[in-house]
């Protein structure tokens, strides 16, 4: 873009010719001297058109039109950044709630309690390879697979009459619906790290 006078920028503008010098000497006093043509580069013409209040109806400069496209990509990267930033502390946020949601849908059930078995699959675990020698391991069932007085005083487990497939009703070792967020934040992680030292 030619530099250009103060009528030429005027027209384009639409604006009148004193606006212009005034804002001119106002932003570049040093171009304005008497008896010598004052002419506006691109940039100033640029600078100008801002301070007439960023009128969008107003013609853009290329340089103004470049200043914009990088404003608006560096907006846009701000906005990707954040969005980036949202979804993963929704996907943590999912992950850390998810066993709380399964723990919450399975004390919606009807029954209060669940097997050793049930509660096994309930988190993954392999009920005869890992729960079960775990528990027993860990003194918290006794040789007729009952829960303990620590399992009982833990909180781990309970004892219910269960009916059995004969028809009989016999006590087993059972695990309360109220009892699966302990298991989850306790039981599971001691399974696991029991499960490490026994490799």
């Amino acid at each position: 873009m030619d530099k250009m006078t103060v009528k030429e920028v005027a027209e384009i503008l639409g604006k009148d010719e004193s606006t212009i010098r005034k804002i001119g000497k106002e932003l570049f006093p040093t171009i304005f001297a008497n008896g010598v043509k004052t002419l506006f580069n691109e940039a100033q013409t640029t600078a100008i058109k801002l301070n007439l209040g960023k009128n969008s109806e107003l013609p853009k400069t290329s340089l103004e039109k470049q200043l914009i496209i990088r404003q608006a990509m560096l907006i846009q990267n701000e906005m990707i950044q954040e969005l980036q930033e949202q979804l993963g502390q929704a996907v943590e946020q999912l992950a850390i709630s998810a066993p709380k949601v399964e723990s919450f849908d399975a004390m919606q059930r009807a029954d209060n309690t669940m097997s050793i078995t049930q509660a096994a699959k309930h988190f993954g675990l392999h009920p005869k390879t890992e729960v079960f020698p775990y528990l027993r391991d860990s003194g918290y069932l006794t040789g007729s697979d009952l829960p303990s007085q620590s399992a009982l005083d833990a909180g781990y487990l309970v004892q219910r009459q269960v009916r059995c497939p004969d028809g009989v009703f016999r006590p087993a070792a059972c695990v309360m619906l109220s009892q699966l967020e302990t298991w989850r934040v306790r039981v599971v992680p001691q399974i696991a790290a029991w499960k490490e030292r026994n490799k």
